[in-house]
């Protein structure tokens, strides 16, 4: 049999291969089935499983999740993500950074509901290493929290709330193992913090913690300060080396900065004080933060910013670093550059910040579909210099929708991981 990376041709010519040399499929047995498609490149696979029944039938079934992990641990990395409705289903665009090229995920399946393109944003959608996490209940109900990896189509449900809630923040860690010795298995953290809606000020601090290898949420620390202290929705960024979850929201002092929860310890840094960036020497008396928002890239955390100046609208990125300076981080200034075209109605940000490779951040018009590359290795006047470009996708007849937070991760898609979790697997 020819390994993956000699299989060449269309799909088509594949699958006259397929039909030369195999009477009838199903006599092969479920294993040579599963080989066969595993090595066929992800847009084909797709396209397989759309033409032929036993094909789809052959995709769905765990095991061949599993052999496909085994010859592609990781599909592909994607960043920025763009959501649109169409035929009454979910769907997923991402940009594949390495390959320059956008590509299309399969359409969310049952039980994740389409959302309504009538409503200009709906779900708050977090998500790593091959799974989202996402809140799919309607305003008016309760929440509905759903594990998800868009390439299995599996999905799982989360346990309701204790104390039942929009929350504002969303985060989910996976972690990945081994479990004999070839099959990737998954456990994850789910953290979910506060609320935004009205009257619901006692829940605007409340903090739970889903751990899988336990099977259930634990209240963690109220979030410290004032009631709806986070109220911008959001995912965080996880600080690994720390075991910190940052969030952006009011500090204990009333100011605009990062808030940190110790995951493992389920509590607040409450003497933690971390306002943004406030460069020596900025001419400007006041500036307002129209956009803050936290980003990961190498490993690194920056805040992405909006600006709003007494002359100007300007995007800033400032890289941070914590565990150094005299309060305990520092912040380095690595990219200013003035606000393209005229400012609308922020019912959404017209802005935001992912990453895209190796120490690139892009700042990604979220209208245009569209975005500038950074290099931000540097500091400010190195990392100035533009690196490349994002195009807009084609989305053929879809409707664009949003999610409530602005999504400024990279999203690895995995067979191989599974929304739900399974025992007997050793980190890795």
């Amino acid at each position: 049999m020819e390994r993956g990376n000699d299989i060449e041709g269309s799909l088509a010519d594949q699958l006259d291969r397929l039909t030369i040399t195999f009477d009838n499929w199903n006599s092969l047995p479920p294993e040579v089935q599963e080989l066969i498609l595993a090595f066929l490149p992800l847009n084909q696979l797709f396209q397989a499983a759309l033409v032929c029944k036993n094909f789809l039938n052959v995709t769905k079934r765990r095991s061949f999740h599993q052999a496909r992990a085994r010859l592609r641990p990781r599909e592909c990395c994607l960043s920025p993500l763009v959501f649109y409705a169409e035929r009454d289903s979910w769907h997923l665009r991402g940009f594949d950074y390495e390959n320059r090229v956008w590509r299309k995920l399969p359409p969310f399946k049952s039980p994740i509901p389409a959302p309504d393109p009538d409503l200009f944003k709906d779900f708050l959608v977090a998500g790593d290493k091959g799974l989202f996490c996402m809140n799919v209940g309607k305003a008016s109900e309760a929440e509905k929290l759903y594990m998800y990896n868009p390439l299995s189509g599996e999905a799982f449900e989360l346990p309701a709330l204790e104390l039942s809630r929009h929350p504002v923040v969303i985060s989910v860690r996976v972690t990945l193992a081994k479990k004999n010795d070839d099959m990737v298995a998954s456990s994850f953290v789910v953290i979910v913090i506060g609320s935004a809606a009205i009257g619901t000020g006692s829940l605007s601090r409340k903090t739970d913690v889903y751990d899988s290898v336990k099977g259930r949420w634990e209240a963690g620390e109220d979030v410290p300060g004032a009631e709806f202290s986070l109220n911008d929705y959001q995912t965080g960024v996880y600080c690994e080396r720390s075991g910190l979850l940052l969030c952006v929201g009011f500090m204990v002092d009333g100011r605009k900065g990062i808030l940190a929860f110790d995951v493992e310890k389920r509590k607040w840094r409450e003497d933690w004080i971390c306002p943004f960036h406030d460069p020596v020497g900025d001419s400007e008396v006041m500036v307002h933060f129209a956009i803050a928002q936290l980003v990961e890239c190498s490993g690194r955390i920056y805040l992405f910013s909006e600006q709003e100046g007494v002359m100007n609208v300007r995007h800033c990125i400032d890289r941070l670093e914590l565990d150094s300076g005299s309060e305990g981080f520092t912040w380095t200034r690595v990219l200013t550059r003035e606000r393209q075209g005229n400012r609308g109605l922020l019912v959404y940000p017209e802005y935001t910040c992912v990453p895209v490779g190796e120490n690139r951040l892009c700042i990604f018009n979220t209208i245009e579909k569209s975005g500038v590359v950074y290099d931000v290795t540097g500091n400010e006047g190195v990392a100035g210099e533009t690196f490349g470009s994002v195009p807009p996708p084609d989305l053929e007849d879809g409707v664009l929708f949003h999610s409530l937070n602005p999504v400024g991760y990279a999203f690895e898609a995995r067979f191989g991981v599974s929304a739900r979790p399974l025992p007997g697997a050793d980190a890795v």
